[in-house]
This record gives C-alpha cells, sequence and structure tokens, in this order.
C-alpha cells in the first residue's frame, strides 16, 4: 500500500464543500495528535482524509451496502447518521483498494467508536468531533482533553454523544453504549 497517496483530490470530489472543509479540519487534527501520540502520520491522513467519504451516498444504497457486508443485525442497531462510516470503510477498502485494517478501522470506527480502539482509531474518532471548524463548547473541551490524554478524550466524546443522543430520544448503538462503558472502566470513572 502507498502510504504517500493523496485521497484528497477523490474525496472532494464527493463531499459538499463545508464536508470538504470539515476533513481538512480533521486530518489536521489527527496530526497534531499523531505528533503527541507517536502514530504513523500518513497513515492518520489517509484515515482522516477518507472518514466521511461516502456520507453522501443515498441512504437506501448505504443500507443495502451494510446488509450485505456486515448483515442485518449489525443494520438493524444502527442509525442512519452512522451508516457512513461503514460504507466509507467499504469503499476504501474495495474500491480505493486500501488494505491497512488499522486505516479501515479508524474509518469504520470514527462514529461510535468501540471498546479498546487502537491508538490510529481513537485520533480520528476524537478528530472527527475535536477539529477547529467545529463550534460548539464540547468540541473545545474535547479537543484540549485529546492534548493531555487519548483515552479521556475518548471517553468525553462517547459520553457527549450518547448524552446528546439520549436528550433527543435517538436510538443508540449498543457498540456505542459498550465503548463507553469500556473506556468508563478503563480511566475508572464512578
Amino acid at each position: 500500500m502507498d502510504y504517500k497517496k493523496d485521497y484528497l483530490d477523490i474525496v472532494k470530489e464527493r463531499l459538499k464543500e463545508s464536508r470538504y472543509i470539515h476533513t481538512l479540519g480533521v486530518i489536521d487534527e489527527a496530526l497534531i495528535l499523531s505528533e503527541i501520540y507517536g502514530e504513523n502520520k500518513d497513515k492518520a491522513r489517509i484515515a482522516a482524509s477518507l472518514h466521511d467519504i461516502a456520507k453522501y451516498i443515498d441512504i437506501d444504497i448505504q443500507k443495502e451496502m451494510i446488509r450485505k457486508n456486515f448483515g442485518e443485525e449489525i443494520l438493524n442497531d444502527l442509525v442512519e447518521g452512522v451508516y457512513h462510516s461503514y460504507t466509507g470503510y467499504l469503499i476504501a477498502r474495495d474500491e480505493l483498494e486500501i488494505d491497512d485494517i488499522d486505516i479501515l478501522n479508524a474509518i469504520l470506527y470514527h462514529t461510535i467508536g468501540r471498546p479498546n480502539m487502537s491508538t490510529l482509531e481513537k485520533i480520528v474518532f476524537v478528530s472527527d468531533f475535536a477539529e477547529a471548524n467545529r463550534n460548539f463548547k464540547e468540541s473545545r473541551i474535547c479537543h484540549e482533553l485529546a492534548l493531555k490524554s487519548l483515552d479521556e478524550a475518548v471517553y468525553f466524546e462517547m459520553d457527549e454523544q450518547i448524552k446528546f443522543n439520549e436528550k433527543k430520544n435517538n436510538r443508540i448503538p449498543k457498540m456505542a453504549i459498550e465503548a463507553r462503558n469500556y473506556y468508563r472502566r478503563l480511566l475508572n470513572i464512578e
């Protein structure tokens, strides 16, 4: 796999301008966190570049892609807002021929996380929430936490997302709850 390849032209063609600007912010944040936590910057750049590549694919097409590749059970547990992480994984793997499992998993888990994420997965997860173009206070708090403790930032983001979805009475994927509980135990948070 060519870790120096730039995917931004491909990404730019598939995203709205505002989402492309967000993606550039995610790349910047991922590179900052990669420096702090000793992660491969090329892998972080690729995963951050591709994290939202499937954001604007028709929902019915995404459902079918997920059903075919991950099964009906996972589809029933997901909300539409996270479909693109699963379909983005498939596009990266199948169309763009990315074969680095850590990059693929960083794309796959960038929306809801999972227990015991790799450093790259955590970096992309946090970068998506905490990049500089996000204009809500929780994103700034998450960014500051990430500069000191990646695990604390991951837990904070998971907890905030779950609280937000609970207030809106949105269905919360089982894996999001499992991930938050994992990081709560890891950090000894009561």
